[in-house]
């Protein structure tokens, strides 16, 4: 069988399509006198959309490719022909992945299977001459370009969806547990690091079972990224239930066994408080006194031994994990229950617009103005009539722009230009 290369991170650029141009024209039939304006709108960009899908377990294949872009709207035509949208793109991701901005802040969060996320809207298409049509101007030259949507960048952080998850040093017979008691097949070998990735198995079904995961095993450090370390370790933070296995054939069993408890509180508080089971593996290796010993050993600590090999134990530690995870499940609705009845009392914040300061910059007679409103509307509205070049002086106008630039000693004769956009005039005044 061919293996699979486990990647659970990946940098990915993408930009939807851009919208197609609106249409500048008149309607010419014969016999048809003044026919008038009869440009369309362009069509929509196509969007771009983040699905999960259970069957992908990785992401090697944004590894390979890391850039996507969208389908551009087609433009608008003659008799009043809207152009077609750009057809939308799906990208697959395996459930369970995070995408984050470049800082690690969480966007969106894909945990079931068909779950979309719209991650890049498409650029509106430009609006035809024939919706400028008024009473005042019936024969309107303008129209519009379609918006230029950005590219925009995002980390995926796949982290592995379980019920279960198993927590232990490396060769402590997390796989061979694993592919005992599910038909998941991880490696198994009689050395370290076995594991390299994680390993899902469903124990009964998907209805009435539960999903358990191999991870690679952890050493002291690893929580500094010794070992395999905070690379897999993020991946028991969507785990309900975290089951210490260890091998009873060790020395020191109940030092090794604090020494991953001081791990996980290291790399999170939230998993130190995770609900646990410790299962002590190979108990085909060791007689009764030594069990005894290991209970003592763990003194308050409720310990369940298994041997993988003679298949002893594992039966009972299946029914008790499924009823601990029926308590736990049972938890998790009360605890959404009450959140949703809840009544205390929130402050409320009022956030005002998004501040959009004006940038201007004088030099030798050329003036260059920056912000987003003006980057958008210099390249929306083509300069290919005058009254299209007005239309974009009146918005700027509007918005106290050109008082700004008068103040600032604009003169007749000066060149303006909006910075990132076609945009260049021959100032006059008004």
């Amino acid at each position: 069988m061919k293996q699979i290369t486990f990647i659970d991170q990946a940098k990915i650029k993408i930009k939807a399509g851009r919208g197609g141009d609106g249409k500048m024209g008149f309607h010419k039939e014969k016999y048809v006198e003044q026919g008038g304006p009869s440009g369309g709108h362009g069509g929509n960009g196509g969007s771009i959309f983040f699905r999960a899908t259970i069957n992908e377990n990785t992401l090697l294949n944004y590894k390979g490719k890391s850039q996507y872009k969208g389908n551009n709207g087609t433009n608008g035509g003659l008799k009043n022909m809207t152009g077609a949208k750009g057809k939308d793109i799906y990208l697959d991701v395996p459930v369970g992945t995070e995408v984050q901005d470049l800082e690690g802040n969480k966007i969106s969060d894909l945990q079931f299977d068909g779950q979309i996320w719209l991650a890049s809207q498409g650029g509106k298409g430009g609006r035809g001459n024939k919706s400028f049509r008024s009473s005042k101007n019936t024969t309107p030259t303008l129209f519009e370009y379609g918006e230029e949507p950005d590219w925009i960048e995002f980390m995926l952080n796949l982290k592995v969806l379980a019920d279960v998850g198993l927590l232990g040093y490396p060769n402590a017979g997390k796989s061979t547990l694993v592919s005992s008691i599910t038909n998941a097949k991880p490696k198994i070998a009689n050395y370290e690091f076995t594991t390299l990735n994680p390993q899902l198995g469903v124990v009964g079904n998907k209805a009435s079972g539960f999903v358990i995961t191999d991870l690679p095993g952890l050493i002291a450090g690893a929580s500094e990224d010794k070992g395999m370390g905070m690379r897999f370790l993020k991946h028991l933070s969507r785990t309900r239930l975290i089951i210490h296995l260890i091998d009873a054939t060790k020395d020191n069993l109940l030092k090794r066994y604090n020494a991953l408890r001081k791990e996980l509180k290291s790399y999170s508080e939230n998993l130190n408080n995770r609900p646990e089971m410790i299962i002590f593996s190979k108990s085909d290796l060791i007689d009764e006194e030594i069990k005894s010993w290991i209970k003592d050993e763990f003194k308050n600590k409720k310990v369940y031994f298994i041997s993988s090999l003679t298949r002893d134990g594992l039966k009972d530690i299946i029914d008790i994990i499924t009823e601990k995870l029926e308590i736990i499940k049972d938890k998790e609705k009360k605890d959404f229950e009450d959140l949703l009845t809840r009544e205390d009392e929130f402050e409320v914040f009022s956030l005002k617009e998004e501040e959009d300061p004006l940038l201007i910059e004088h030099q030798d007679g050329i003036w260059t103005i920056s912000n987003k409103y003006t980057k958008f509307w210099a390249n929306r509205i083509p300069l290919a009539s005058s009254e299209n070049i007005w239309r974009l002086i009146s918005k700027f106008r509007s918005k106290g722009i050109i008082e700004k630039l008068k103040n600032t000693g604009i003169k007749d004769g000066d060149i303006l230009v909006v910075k990132d956009s076609p945009f260049v005039l021959d100032y006059k005044g008004d």
